[in-house]
């Protein structure tokens, strides 16, 4: 509805300024025409050639006019296409050299009154292009003035050549006869190019810029007519020469009057709504401001400052600091230099409390601040009742937060940190007045945060409701686990504004945790170390008795030396099973870079030996790529050899097992990753939901403890395990870890 009212505004408004331009172009048509009949019955025949060089030099004046404001105002922020100005430029140098030609048609000399025709005429076709060519860009940023002007010189140049040594290129306007039927043809050629571009400025009309586009419109106008009697005449004693000129006059006058009138006023213009503007800020804010100029009299009062004192701005307006305090009577009688001398002198004029009366003589409590500014002094006058229930709110928000037994603090959209609580200040053992001085990013650095990129949350574009855990080292040297939750906080427009985060200390939960994982992990290797002693170790025991009474009755050396062997084999297997149960103490993750292409290259002569045995083909591609990752190699292997053994075991049914292991990086996502794939039996999605739950398994003598094992290692490197799997198909264990920046 209202785009629709405002359309139907532009419209009437378009439709009473082309009612104007007619009712303006009608009147000049009129006094152009009077001033014709007087100029060509009292002063042509007295003597044509002075009175048509005056017409034209008339015109070219104004056309360099034109150009020069145009030149001269090239440089500033807002500018003219050129091409309008030095288009002019070019027809006045035509012009003039039409005027040295225009004599030798009095004397019917043909060949230089074709020249002044053809110089005539071309003036006028660049005229008309160089108008259509600024109606469809009025304004742009113009490059060197310079060098457009040496550009102009070149097409002149041009021009020249084409007109004066090329001459056989252009039709004669020219005859024995009189003016040809192609001088004609050109003529209307001028009106249609002028008409069209009538209509490509009539929408610039409604539009107040820096050309006056109603007089660029008339000026237009007026080059149809002018050009119509130009198409009439048959000899240079015609009338219409003379009003052709006239109008001509009337044409370039409009023009100057749309360049130079609205350069005139366009900065004053501007400079008023620049004030309007102002003023309508100061009026918006809502601290009471009033300011005195250079004579010490107050110029400007704000709506804020009206409705703090209860006195009209046109009472305040003009008066001195002598004067206002007859108007606005302080209470006391202490004695008190003006604000404008103390200003004006560097004296303290910051956070001053006065009491004043009000134009209903009641006391109000304020707080000044005054400032130099250019022109004068800037008063700001705060209700002190006011800025204590700001104060006090503000100390009610801090008591909320400080009440809060969980460690919190809030930041805004640029990360400042605005507010914070005790408890927060304690656990990360930070003064709360340092914290509120800085940034979150400042505080990841001082604390060291180190979560793999999980501090990304915190940048603005990043802000989400999300939960992470990282570890911190306050600066006295203690290190925390940590669990942050972050809430993003909106405002009424639903807009990001700030999060709220939420920290709470888990370093006791993470060190239980691994307590209880290792007293697991003690626990499920004690029994089965229990289990492969006793079993195994039993016929160990045998293999090796018997080796041993070989050895002891046989005397052939060869079956001696069998037993020996056996014998000897028996003590590595028992080294081994013991080399297994020490996997039962518990081992501390150590992260290091790895060459993410190293550590899987160096995975394959093992990968293919385990899967020989079970007659799988095993297919590598890898992309090269010197990425590195922040990993434990060891239990990284661990992980790859686990799921590669369950591919092994998954394909044993299959005719033809295939295993494939490819590598690659995610540079998007800052990622690398293996997929292990198999053709296997595969899965259904209810399996795949349970994979990972510690003691889950599908097969008859598993733990369900290897996956889970492998799961719990990726997620500690901040990666994940995806799985793909198709009953009948096959599976794909897709491992994924971020990797390092190259910085």
């Amino acid at each position: 509805m209202l785009d629709n009212k405002y359309e139907l505004l532009d419209k009437d408004t378009n439709k009473s300024i082309i009612i104007n331009i007619l009712i303006t172009f009608i009147i000049v048509l009129f006094i152009a025409f009077i001033i014709s009949i007087i100029v060509f019955y009292k002063f042509w025949s007295w003597d044509k050639e002075l009175v048509h060089k005056t017409l034209e030099l008339i015109s070219i004046f104004m056309g360099i006019a034109t150009f020069l404001i145009i030149w001269n105002r090239h440089s500033s922020e807002e500018s003219i296409n050129y091409i309008l100005g030095f288009g002019y430029f070019i027809v006045s140098i035509m012009d003039a050299i039409h005027i040295y030609f225009y004599k030798y048609m009095l004397i019917h000399d043909v060949a230089n009154s074709n020249a002044s025709l053809k110089y005539w005429l071309i003036a006028r076709i660049i005229e008309v292009l160089t108008l259509l060519i600024f109606s469809y860009v009025p304004y742009k940023k113009n490059g060197n003035k310079y060098i457009a002007m040496l550009k102009t010189i070149l097409i002149m140049s041009f021009l020249f050549y084409i007109l004066e040594i090329n001459k056989g290129y252009i039709p004669p306007f020219y005859t024995i006869d009189g003016i040809t039927l192609f001088k004609i043809i050109t003529e209307y050629l001028i009106i249609i190019i002028a008409t069209l571009t009538l209509y490509r400025l009539k929408n610039n009309l409604v539009t107040k810029q820096l050309i006056n586009f109603e007089c660029l419109y008339i000026s237009i106008l007026l080059i149809i007519p002018s050009e119509v009697c130009f198409t009439l005449f048959k000899s240079p004693d015609s009338i219409w020469v003379v009003f052709g000129h006239v109008l001509k006059i009337g044409s370039y006058y409009y023009l100057y009057k749309a360049v130079f009138q609205s350069l005139i006023n366009y900065p004053y213009d501007k400079l008023n709504e620049n004030n309007q503007r102002l003023s309508d800020i100061l009026n918006a804010v809502p601290i009471p401001i009033h300011t005195y100029n250079l004579n010490n009299k107050i110029d400007f009062v704000n709506n804020k400052f009206e409705e703090l004192f209860k006195y009209s701005k046109e009472s305040i307006i003009g008066l001195d600091d002598y004067e206002i305090s007859k108007v606005l009577r302080k209470v006391g009688d202490n004695y008190e230099k003006s604000l404008p001398y103390r200003v004006n002198n560097n004296d303290n004029t910051q956070n001053i409390i006065r009491t004043y009366l009000d134009s209903n003589n009641k006391e109000i409590k304020v707080l000044i601040n005054a400032h130099k500014i250019k022109g004068g002094v800037l008063i700001l006058t705060n209700d002190i009742k006011q800025e204590q229930q700001i104060e006090n709110l503000n100390l009610q928000a801090q008591t909320i937060l400080n009440s809060i037994s969980v460690p919190t603090m809030i930041i805004d959209y640029n990360g400042d940190i605005i507010a914070c609580n005790n408890y927060f200040a304690d656990l990360v053992e930070v003064a709360y007045e340092d914290i509120i001085k800085m940034n979150i990013y400042a505080l990841n650095k001082l604390l060291k945060l180190n979560n793999n990129g999980g501090h990304k949350i915190f940048k603005k574009i990043n802000f989400r409701d999300d939960n992470i855990d990282c570890i911190i080292v306050t600066p006295v040297g203690n290190e925390k686990n940590i669990h942050i939750n972050t809430s993003v906080i909106k405002n009424i427009y639903n807009e990001v504004i700030g999060l709220m985060i939420v920290v709470q200390d888990i370093s006791k939960i993470k060190e239980n945790q691994m307590k209880l994982i290792n007293q697991e992990k003690l626990a499920l290797l004690g029994q089965m170390g229990a289990t492969i002693v006793h079993e195994t170790r039993n016929f160990l025991t045998t293999i090796k008795g018997n080796s041993q009474l070989i050895e002891l009755y046989t005397d052939n050396d060869r079956i001696k030396g069998f037993a020996n062997k056996i014998n000897s084999d028996t003590d590595e297997v028992n080294r081994i099973i013991s080399d297994f149960l020490s996997l039962s103490k518990p081992r501390e993750t150590e992260l290091e870079e790895v060459a993410f292409y190293d550590l899987i290259s160096s995975m394959k002569s093992t990968i293919e030996t385990s899967s020989l045995m079970s007659k799988v083909q095993v297919s590598f591609k890898l992309d090269y790529d010197e990425r590195y990752i922040l990993c434990d190699e060891t239990q990284i292997k661990q992980v790859i050899l686990n799921i590669c053994k369950n591919a092994v075991e998954a394909m044993e049914q299959m005719s033809s097992p295939k295993l494939l292991i490819s590598a690659g990086l995610n540079e998007q996502a800052k990622e690398v990753y293996i997929k292990i794939e198999d053709n296997g039996k595969g899965m259904s999605e209810e399996i795949i939901k349970k994979i990972g739950t510690p003691f889950f398994t599908t097969k008859k003598t598993g733990t369900g403890l290897g996956l889970s094992a492998c799961y719990q290692i990726i997620k500690e490197h901040s990666g994940r395990i995806e799985i793909e799997s198709w009953i009948g198909i096959g599976t794909i264990f897709t491992i994924t870890i971020p990797y390092l920046d190259e910085d």
